[in-house]
């Protein structure tokens, strides 16, 4: 079979099943953005703690973590379209847990559900290859990279107003759950059979072993800000995940049918490509989470906006939009520049978006052309990543590889929001901690009738008020902190 041969017996029904994939990458990462800035009144509808809302979300980071190189592996040595038929019915189940939750229980377990959805990706990438016409390969994963990004940037900008028209957070769970129903129904109907090319099994040992050293790593990345960097707890899972990892590492390799394959990770190109993405992940998020904070902050720094989580939300959508439209012509940029120029490009974009974000100074324009330079670097290096790993790996490796890809740039994602890290009831510094969750959208109170340029608010002026914002997107960053 060549490179990107289509497996024998599956039909050509190549528009809708990437048409699907698209609408399913999309509705999941719309569904993820969400949620961010509507944490506050989650927090509230469930009566949960700051501390346990926060473990909820991070929950849905472990799940994601654990289950991504599963869902890959799965996707080798069973039908790709089974595969993702289960994943969507695993996301759906969790959104409509998560959106009748009465209790923080029931919404830990729907977000843990919702976790899985991270596959998709990968995923998509193998279905992909299976499915669609060599010419069509490169656009399409840039179509579903587009489509994950455009997804997430949307959603961090219709929050507000949703809450505000519906007056519910469960509508942000409702509207992607009817969504995600259609697409699954879809799947089932239109998206073709695609069986592996030869039948395997999973590496359950491996699997365990895995799962545990990713657990103690990302449980020691999200408490050290809290416990200490040097505390016996982080320096006591540091140890367990180095150890259970190191295992994983020697397991794989004395495995016949590994889980994740460490001498395809090995080769050269596709360590680069799992360097970049984590670098990458780690870069963006951090660009994402400084305009946010500049929007955010008051007037009276010499640099802040002193806007909403809205405003925020408008400026940041340029880098989704861009990112869409630029993902999908990596293959054209890559007949022009080669692979290297691709990813010479994509750097060079991130490179002066952190620049441009240097000299803003508080500017609308500047922080929205930083956007644009980091969506398209986010686009098109993404997308160049995956194409490079397609063509790289074997056909029957391309999701499990894939998926690793991605847990790589998901660990680059998560040291990359420190406002994530923060226990929200504990530690010191509760100001910076309170400016980082608004870095994730949570909009800064309005207090006191404050003005651009006039006085900062007292601290404590607005501590006898509620702190909920009854439109749905706004709460004292101090609540959040633990800080009355």
């Amino acid at each position: 079979m060549g490179a990107h041969s289509q497996p024998r017996g599956v039909p050509a029904r190549g528009r809708s099943t990437l048409v699907l994939l698209v609408a399913a990458t999309a509705g999941y990462s719309l569904l993820e953005a969400m949620l961010v800035p509507a944490l506050p009144v989650i927090q509230q509808a469930v009566g949960a703690s700051p501390a346990s809302i926060a473990w909820v979300f991070t929950g849905l980071l472990l799940a994601a973590a654990v289950t991504t190189p599963l869902v890959g592996r799965l996707a080798e040595v069973r039908d790709k379209r089974s595969v993702l038929f289960v994943v969507l019915l695993i996301v759906s189940l969790g959104t409509l847990v998560a959106g009748a939750a009465t209790s923080v229980t029931v919404l830990a377990v729907g977000q843990v559900l919702q976790g899985v959805g991270l596959g998709l990706v990968p995923l998509s990438l193998g279905i992909i290859r299976d499915t669609q016409p060599p010419a069509r390969v490169k656009s399409g994963n840039g179509l579903v990279v587009g489509a994950s990004a455009v997804g997430s940037a949307v959603g961090f900008v219709v929050a507000g107003p949703l809450l505000e028209a519906l007056g519910s957070h469960r509508w942000l769970y409702g509207i992607p759950f009817v969504l995600l129903v259609v697409i699954t129904v879809g799947t089932w109907w239109a998206v073709p059979s695609c069986p592996p090319t030869a039948r395997g099994r999973v590496d359950r040992l491996g699997a365990v072993v895995l799962s545990v050293g990713l657990l103690a790593l990302l449980i020691g990345l999200t408490q050290a800000p809290v416990w200490g960097w040097l505390s016996a707890e982080v320096l006591g899972l540091g140890v367990i995940a180095t150890v259970m990892l190191a295992t994983f590492v020697l397991l794989e390799l004395r495995t016949i049918e590994p889980l994740v394959s460490m001498r395809l990770l090995a080769r050269p190109t596709v360590a680069a490509v799992c360097l970049i993405v984590f670098v990458t992940g780690f870069v963006v998020t951090a660009t994402q989470l400084t305009i946010s904070t500049i929007v955010a902050a008051p007037a009276s720094t010499g640099y802040g906006l002193e806007e909403s989580a809205t405003t925020a939300g408008l400026i940041l959508l340029p880098m989704g939009i861009v990112g869409t439209v630029a993902a999908p012509l990596t293959g054209r940029l890559e007949r022009l520049l080669s692979a290297r120029g691709v990813m010479a490009l994509a750097g060079g974009a991130i490179v002066a978006s952190c620049a441009t974000l240097l000299v803003a100074r508080g500017e609308p324009g500047a922080l929205a052309a930083s956007a644009m330079l980091v969506g398209f670097g986010l686009g098109i290096g993404v997308t160049q990543a995956m194409n490079t790993v397609v063509t790289a790996v074997p056909v029957s490796r391309v999701a499990s590889v894939a998926g690793a890809a991605f847990v790589y740039q998901e660990r680059g994602i998560h040291p990359g929001r420190p406002g994530q890290r923060r226990h929200p009831g504990r530690g010191s510094a509760p100001r910076r901690r309170g400016a980082e969750l608004v870095g994730l959208q949570q909009r800064l109170r309005r207090r006191g009738g404050a003005r651009r340029g006039g006085p900062p608010p007292q601290p404590g002026a607005a501590g006898a008020q509620e702190r909920v914002d009854p439109r749905g997107c706004g709460q004292d960053p101090r609540s959040l902190t633990g800080r009355s």
